[in-house]
Formats: C-alpha cells, sequence, structure tokens
C-alpha cells in the first residue's frame, strides 16, 4: 500500500542548537545535527509548512486530498476519533516506520559517504541502529584523500534518497580544502518509535518542474496569497489555469509532502581536540559513562505521483527533503 522508500532496495536551520541540559551553549556548528528532547517549535504550534491555512478544517482537506495520491480511500484517511490519544491508522504507522528505516538508511549512507575509513560508522540492521565514532575528522578526511573513496556528488544511491540542497549542509567535511577544525564526532542513534505528524499535496507543481523553471518556485503558494488579498475564487482559478498553462495541461504529476517525529535513543558531541572543549551536543557525565538520552528528529519526505491505471494514482520514491528543519522544510512550492 505504501509506495517504494526512497530508492531504498526495497523498503530552522541550524545555525544554533537547541537548549538541553547537557549541551554546551556554543554557538559554534560545525556538524549539523540537533539533539533534543522535543521537535522543532513550528510544528508544536500546528505549522506545516505547506504555506496554506493551519486551521483544523484546511488541515484536514489536506489530508484528504494527499490520501488520495497514496490510493487511500476517505474512510482510511480520516484521522482517528480519539486525536488525543494519538492513535494512528495502520497506514500512517507504517509510512512512519518507513520513514524511520529510510531515516536511518539514509544517515549511515551519508557518514559512510563522509567518513569511509577505519569502519567509522556501523550500523545494525536488526534494531536499526546508527554508530559514528571519528576520532579526528581533520585526520580521517587527510586519510580518505589517500583512498578510492567516492564524494556526495559522485554517491548515486544517496542523491536518490537525500535532496542535494540537505547534502550540501555536510559538504563542508568532506572539503580538504576548507581547513576543517581538530574535532571529533560520536553520534550513536537508535529509533524506537515514529509518528505521522502532517502529510499533504501539491498540484501541478514538483521539484523537477521548479528546477526547470525557477520563476515558478513558490508559485502554489502564490495562489493562496491571492485568495487571501481578494477573497475571489475565480481570481484563483484564473491564476490556476495560467499555472496550470505553464507547467503544461497535459501534466498530471503532483508532489507528496509528509513528515514525521522519530523518537531516538541518542549520544552526540562533537569535541574540539586542541582544547578539549565539547562544542556540540552532550557533555560528559561526571563519572565519564557515556548515556543516551531520548532525543525526538523530525524528518521530512516527498514524493512525486502521476497519473496511473484505472483512475489510480502512481507513486515514485520517497526522498528525503529536511531534518529538523535545517533548511526550514526545503520549500519549493
Amino acid at each position: 500500500m505504501t509506495p517504494t522508500l526512497v530508492g531504498v532496495r526495497p523498503i530552522q536551520r541550524l545555525v544554533s542548537l537547541s537548549c538541553h541540559r547537557h549541551q554546551s551553549t556554543t554557538s559554534s556548528v560545525v556538524f549539523p545535527w540537533r539533539h533534543s528532547a522535543t521537535p522543532p517549535t513550528r510544528l508544536l504550534l500546528h505549522n506545516d509548512f505547506s504555506g496554506m491555512p493551519q486551521n483544523f478544517r484546511a488541515r484536514l482537506v489536506r489530508r484528504l486530498i494527499a490520501a488520495k495520491e497514496l490510493n487511500l480511500s476517505v474512510w482510511h484517511a480520516l484521522p482517528s476519533l480519539l486525536p488525543f490519544l494519538e492513535q494512528q491508522r495502520p497506514w500512517e504507522e507504517e509510512l512512519a516506520g518507513n520513514f524511520s528505516v529510510a531515516f536511518g538508511l539514509a544517515m549511515k549512507e551519508l557518514m559512510e559517504t563522509l567518513f569511509p575509513a577505519n569502519n567509522a560508522v556501523r550500523y545494525n540492521e536488526e534494531n536499526q541502529s546508527l554508530s559514528l565514532l571519528v576520532e579526528s575528522v581533520a585526520l580521517a578526511q587527510s586519510n580518505t584523500n589517500n583512498s578510492n573513496s567516492i564524494s556526495i556528488q559522485q554517491n548515486n544511491y544517496l542523491n536518490n534518497m537525500v535532496d542535494s540542497l540537505l547534502l550540501q549542509q555536510y559538504q563542508h567535511l568532506q572539503n580538504l580544502q576548507q581547513n576543517l577544525p581538530n574535532i571529533s564526532i560520536h553520534l550513536t542513534l537508535k529509533p524506537i518509535r515514529a509518528q505521522l505528524k502532517n502529510i499533504f499535496a501539491i498540484p501541478l507543481l514538483t521539484r523537477d518542474i521548479v528546477a526547470s523553471k525557477p520563476h515558478l518556485k513558490g508559485g502554489y503558494q502564490r495562489l493562496e496569497a491571492v485568495f487571501q488579498e481578494t477573497k475571489s475564487y475565480n481570481e484563483v482559478k484564473q491564476k490556476t489555469y495560467e499555472l496550470a498553462e505553464e507547467v503544461g495541461l497535459e501534466s498530471a504529476k503532483r508532489t507528496v509532502i509528509a513528515e514525521a517525529t522519530i523518537t531516538c535513543l541518542e549520544y552526540f558531541q562533537v569535541r574540539d581536540l586542541d582544547t578539549g572543549r565539547v562544542v556540540q551536543g552532550m557533555k560528559e557525565e561526571e563519572d565519564g559513562v557515556v548515556k543516551e538520552e531520548e532525543v525526538v528528529h523530525l524528518v521530512r519526505f516527498e514524493m512525486v505521483t502521476d497519473r496511473g491505471e484505472g483512475g489510480k494514482r502512481e507513486g515514485g520514491n520517497w526522498k528525503l527533503i529536511d531534518v529538523d528543519d535545517l533548511l526550514e522544510g526545503n520549500v519549493f512550492h
């Protein structure tokens, strides 16, 4: 029922870190990672970055339209009758679970690409846990430069799983010309539960279409702006037709965007090896014991759908486009 995940063989911007009782308060961020027990604030405010109204009725309509793109019936798409219990429909549990797996596999592939030497990355398929231990980033990259490693851009499998704009946030860790700081990175990640939070569909536009016609970026959100300004359905109808003409009236492609929270047991620390100071993440306990904490990550995926047989929609592969609002949802529509 759930389309294939990010080519899975089948299967806020972070300029500062969220406050945490074990976290360093430095503003120096050398490794793009958010370590927090709570999701980004905008999720708590029920903002799905769709650019559309955020009231209950509007969100429900968006959910029903997105469900249709997944070939789900209206009954299955309706939210639980007991929303305060945060019960999920089976398809929601399946999709969130798949996102959790895809997130782990994407991070594994990314870390192995960044740090391929000395078995820095370990992944347990049974419990989907990931471990990254890099004693010295500068030394690791120096060793990598002499190996047969590939760059982020050359890794087709990784680029099929993760949007290029998100991958660019990690590019500096592979660029020897950036005079990498002498740091160590320690990250352990084990997902324990996942929950679908938002899902909606964008008609007409896809990321590829916008890439080929950059002036269409934000085109869908401009339709909402027209309505807010004019309160005229006829005006919106005309603007929608103009957008469809620009895209191509024969096109039946749409984009489904969904995001889920993934609760993990995690240890994260970045240390300056020259000073011994923790510059990101958790400070060590007094007894020196590494203790994982429960944190929440927000992952955002998108998938392009097209006209299928028998009136159904045909889904493509889900692709990771943002994590913890590092790119503010990586919005193109």
